[in-house]
């Protein structure tokens, strides 16, 4: 974890924390589950105690299997087909019919069937109007105790005949369980029961009624085939007689119908209407590209197409283009009016006009084939949309007589195939080997399958186990109270002076916490006293703190006792004065056994008595002790007088130090008037206890007060307690 490196004597600016890696959810969850492993563990006995008496309440549950051996290839009867599956040498085909089976095996109408075999509407296992004895080895009975808390009758309503017919079947409806073994064509049934010999009855009685079922729809299947295909035969063949009567009419009425000479002529005509479409698509080309002939430049006329096939335009063109230089050549020696610039000019205009004149001749004639080529070409597009209308009617005459013929075919075939079949099917063949019989037959089960009773118990402990780190977890994360020093330097930011041991008062150590190090110098508290003297020492080598506040948050963190044992320690090297400024709850005085009435510091602020009556010395030694005194009416008024400055000044002179106990920041503004009095401040936390919001709240509104703080005191730490790692993650 970050540990901070904080200065000795100094607040929180110059606190220095230290990066360190997060010790991830592990190391967060070890130090709480080693503080509470106790607790988890008895969670997890208690869960598990109480998971094995319901696990020993429940009744056992037994199973019987019976294996039946499926044959896909035998399939129901079809009137038509001659193999049932039409495919069922397929393994999909096989694996399809065996879940098929599987699904009958667990439908209602053959969890009836077993019903009524068996008799089941009255067995008292099953039967909802029967009491049902129970088997469990340790009977636990929960009902009475919520029978109170139900609004419902005690007397349950009568149960119809109907209702427990409904009862039974989803019993056996929901105990039924069929899976096909795989690489296999079996079917395992298996029935699941509180009664071993129901199970075994179920199970066997399940094989049988499948077995016979399917006896009993093969026969049906025969049977209804047989009456289905003697109706049939008989509309077959005179729909046969009529398919071939009407094919014999048409014929004689439409005559022959050739439709191969039609398609021939079709086929030369549109073979002449093709040739003809590409010359004209090509003559359309070809006068596209002449048409803009006149709008091309020089350079683009020459590479033409239609230039470079036409010898007149490329003549010309080539007269143009030595025109055209010579006029340049004249127009870069003579002005334009010059009479050779003139006749060059006149020579290049002629030439021009009749290049003009041969390209729109190029185009006229390319357009005159092109007229010629697109009249033809729609001359044959008409002949063949005639020619198409003839055809049509002889291809409207030829498909229906293609139609006449194959529905005359197709009723014959059907008609000889159903006639075939019918000669094959009789009653006695139909009736064959069931598709399907017991391989291992259902035996009683010695053994039960359930409750499984040491899972159930394992996975208590484990959840009850998970369920204990899940609360020990959130009471971490819900725990805002510092639990060390660390996380009073890290949240506080301010220096810890030191750690004060929770005090065991069983044993040999019986004194009082206020006395313990006056009576037991040499216990561990009071070595943890000299420790916190030490630090409180060292904070003051530079600027030495004679006024020393011991405060607290709030009350019972125990800051009393620190200020006693602080100043019984001081009192060791020095003259100290013990000043109990609490005067709304002073308790120093009895911890020290003086007189209820003896005169303190109410007494001296008042006037009432002198220093010297008001002080107490403590055995002898060099610590004293100024009381609170009387009871004061406003101890706020007291501790803010001009007086008590006066003489808390007049004390700095007679000793060494003075240890000022003060009442909580929380409770009053008591330590916050003494806090400018006084030359150092202490705050005294209670470990596993105050809330590190409080601590925070204190320390501000101390510093808003410019208080000398130099540290702070975590009292009362259970050392007991295994060392608390991992506080990163655990909250701010």
């Amino acid at each position: 974890m970050a540990r901070p490196e904080i200065v000795p004597g100094g607040g929180a600016s110059e606190s220095r924390l230290s990066a360190a890696p997060s010790p991830g959810l592990a190391g967060a969850l070890a130090g709480p589950v080693r503080r509470h492993w106790l607790a988890i563990l008895g969670l997890a006995l208690a869960a598990g105690l109480l998971a094995g008496l319901v696990a020993e309440s429940l009744e056992p549950v037994y199973q019987s299997s019976t294996t039946i051996l499926v044959d896909p290839n035998r399939r129901s009867f079809t009137p038509v087909q001659g193999d049932a599956g039409g495919g069922g040498n397929s393994a999909i085909s096989a694996l399809t019919y065996l879940q098929t089976q599987v699904l009958l095996l667990q439908s209602r109408a053959l969890a009836e069937s077993v019903a009524e075999r068996l008799g089941l509407w009255t067995h008292r296992e099953l039967d909802p109007r029967q009491e049902r004895t129970r088997r469990a080895h340790f009977p636990l009975d929960l009902s009475p105790l919520f029978s109170d808390w139900s609004f419902r009758s005690r007397t349950p309503p009568p149960v119809s005949e109907e209702d427990a017919r409904r009862v039974v079947t989803d019993a056996l409806a929901e105990g039924i369980e069929a899976q096909v073994i795989p690489d296999s064509e079996m079917i395992r049934v298996s029935f699941t029961a509180h009664d071993p010999a129901l199970a075994a009855q179920v199970a066997a009685a399940y094989a049988a009624a499948y077995i016979e079922r399917g006896l009993e729809t093969r026969l049906e299947s025969v049977t209804q085939a047989a009456s289905w295909l003697t109706r049939r035969l008989e509309g077959l063949r005179e729909q046969v007689e009529a398919s071939e009567l009407e094919l014999q009419r048409f014929r004689e009425q439409q005559g022959s119908v050739d439709m191969d000479l039609t398609n021939q002529a079709l086929e030369r005509l549109a073979g002449r209407l093709a040739e003809a479409r590409a010359q004209r698509e090509g003559l359309r080309s070809e006068y596209e590209q002449v048409r803009g002939l006149a709008s091309l430049g020089s350079a683009e006329l020459v590479s033409h197409p239609a230039v470079t096939r036409s010898p007149v335009i490329q003549t010309l063109k080539s007269e143009e283009v030595r025109a055209e230089r010579l006029v340049s050549e004249l127009g870069e020696r003579y002005g334009p009016l010059h009479p050779k610039m003139v006749a060059a000019q006149s020579d290049l205009a002629s030439v021009r006009a009749k290049l003009q004149a041969e390209i729109e001749d190029t185009v006229a004639g390319v357009k005159k084939k092109f007229d010629s080529a697109q009249a033809r070409a729609q001359q044959l597009e008409r002949e063949l949309d005639q020619l198409k209308s003839r055809a049509q009617d002889v291809s409207q005459k030829a498909l229906t007589l293609r139609s006449l013929k194959r529905d005359a075919e197709s009723d014959r075939q059907l008609y000889d195939a159903f006639l075939a079949r019918f000669n094959e099917i009789d009653l006695g063949a139909g009736v064959e080997s069931a598709n399907a019989r017991v391989i291992d037959a259902a035996q009683v089960p010695s053994q039960p399958i359930g409750p499984p009773r040491l899972r159930i118990v394992a996975g208590s402990v484990f959840l009850a186990l998970l369920f204990g780190v899940g609360l020990v977890a959130l009471k971490e994360r819900l725990d805002r109270s510092v639990k060390s020093a660390e996380d009073l330097e890290r949240h506080a930011r301010l220096a810890a002076l030191g750690t004060v041991p929770l005090l065991n008062r069983r044993g040999r150590n019986r004194a009082t916490p206020e006395r313990t190090y006056l009576e037991c110098p040499e216990s561990d508290f009071a070595e943890a006293i000299r420790t916190l003297r030490t630090g409180v020492l060292l904070c003051g080598q530079d600027d030495r703190h004679r006024v020393l506040l011991v405060t607290s948050t709030v009350a019972g963190e125990g800051k009393t006792t620190v200020a006693l044992n602080l100043a019984a320690a001081l009192g060791r090297l020095e003259r100290v004065l013990l000043v109990d400024a609490n005067l709304r709850r002073p308790s120093i005085g009895a911890a020290l056994r003086l007189p209820a009435d003896a005169p303190g510091l109410s007494n001296l602020v008042a006037g009432t008595s002198s220093m010297d009556e008001c002080i107490h010395g403590i055995g002898g030694g060099s610590l004293s002790v100024l009381p609170a005194g009387m009871p004061a009416p406003d101890p706020l008024e007291i501790l803010s007088s001009g007086r008590f400055a006066q003489i808390l000044g007049e004390l700095q002179q007679r000793y060494e130090r003075v240890v000022v106990d003060s009442a909580p920041v929380q409770a009053v503004s008591d330590a916050l008037v003494l806090s400018r009095l006084c030359t150092a401040v202490v705050l005294v936390v209670k470990a596993d206890a105050t809330p590190r919001q409080l601590v925070q709240i204190a320390l501000e509104r101390l510093r808003r007060c410019d208080a000398p703080l130099i540290g702070a005191v975590l009292n009362q730490l259970d050392r007991a307690k295994p060392t608390r790692y991992g506080n990163v993650g655990w909250g701010p």
